[in-house]
């Protein structure tokens, strides 16, 4: 019994071995761009790192095809127990920063209507001191990551005239890949009617924003580099505040630039 778990254990661990070895188109495709070409440190690790790479895309392309007739079973293996991984998760680094902005529309008593807009990704910023609190902020984080990309996909598959409304009275977008977001805009309008709402008040609207910023590239001269930085940090301290509403409501696929980042509007639910 403990031999065959144990021949089990080591064919479990060569298969996942097996389907982790990326195809050579696919380490092709991934070979990414070349950037600060005269950058002092650039020119000293580089050399290092082509060698080094080199060495890692001949032995994965032998293996590959050493592999080959074994890989139909292997994937057939893999895939029924949810094991597969993209063997490129760290090949593609993110080229920019992503944000995503709740903004509520209350509805006041004997007043005029006003609205308030929380940074709610990422959960906490990058200036303080991430603790025990950070196990959760990091979940949360990537559930709305999760989020975000499913529904980017979802849009990806739709037909061109689906992609957007075309009537700007319609300003609601295809169902399909707005469910994606329903479960995270949801829960962060229920938290903000428990921290900030008053008796007198209601949430009749909530917009989603996708915001992106790009990285800077090593060399590039900072122009305003604090720009963005102060955007960010008054989303959280302004955190709940109220403010009269200073523009009529935007359909979806609106765009907003602040500092150097981007805002599009990509899910709107009225209630």
């Amino acid at each position: 019994m403990r031999l065959a778990i144990s021949v089990f254990l080591v064919l479990h661990l060569v298969a996942l071995a097996i389907s982790a070895i990326p195809a050579p188109r696919d380490l092709e495709a991934a070979t990414g761009v070349r950037e600060s070409m005269d950058d002092a440190l650039s020119q000293r690790v580089r050399p290092t790192l082509d060698v080094v790479g080199g060495f890692v895309q001949t032995a994965a392309s032998d293996s590959w095809r050493a592999t080959e007739h074994l890989r139909p079973l292997v994937k057939l293996y893999v895939g029924r127990l949810g094991l597969e991984q993209a063997w490129g998760m760290f090949s593609n680094p993110p080229r920019g920063a992503e944000y995503l902005r709740c903004r509520y529309y209350l509805r006041q008593e004997g007043g005029e209507p006003a609205a308030a807009t929380e940074l709610v990704f990422p959960a906490a910023p990058d200036t303080e001191a991430h603790l025990l609190r950070a196990f959760w902020d990091g979940h949360q984080d990537k559930a709305v990551s999760n989020a975000l990309v499913a529904y980017f996909r979802a849009r990806m598959r739709l037909k061109p005239k689906q992609q957007s409304p075309g009537d700007l009275q319609d300003q609601k977008l295809d169902p399909v890949p707005a469910n994606n977001l329903t479960p995270v805009v949801e829960f962060f309008t229920d938290r903000f009617a428990r921290r900030y709402r008053t008796a007198a008040e209601s949430i009749v609207r909530t917009e989603a924003w996708y915001g992106y910023g790009p990285s800077r590239l090593r060399g590039d001269a900072r122009i305003a580099p604090e720009s963005r930085a102060a955007a960010i940090d008054r989303y959280y301290r302004e955190r709940g505040e109220v403010r009269p509403v200073q523009r009529p409501l935007q359909p979806v696929d609106t765009i907003e630039h602040e500092a150097d980042l981007v805002w599009m509007l990509i899910y709107i639910k009225d209630r």
